[in-house]
């Protein structure tokens, strides 16, 4: 669970990080959601779209500079 943005940011990239490890060519997006992330962290296969599509690590930046001026 993401108590912050920092925290759900972080969560976002370890599921992205699982899915370029196990994606291979050939090998569908359905089956590494269902043999991989579906059983690791328990989301949707839209959820896991939105991960895909969201700039991970830019906004990671950005949310751990605010907050360092904190």
């Amino acid at each position: 669970m993401a108590y912050n943005r920092i925290n759900k940011l972080r969560q976002m990239q370890e599921v992205v990080e699982v899915y370029c490890r196990e994606k291979k060519d050939g090998i569908s997006t359905a089956y590494v959601y269902r043999e991989f992330i579906h059983k690791q962290f328990h989301i949707s296969i839209k959820t896991l779209y939105n991960y895909l599509g969201t700039p991970i690590s830019r906004e990671l930046k950005i949310e751990q500079e605010k907050a360092q001026a904190k």
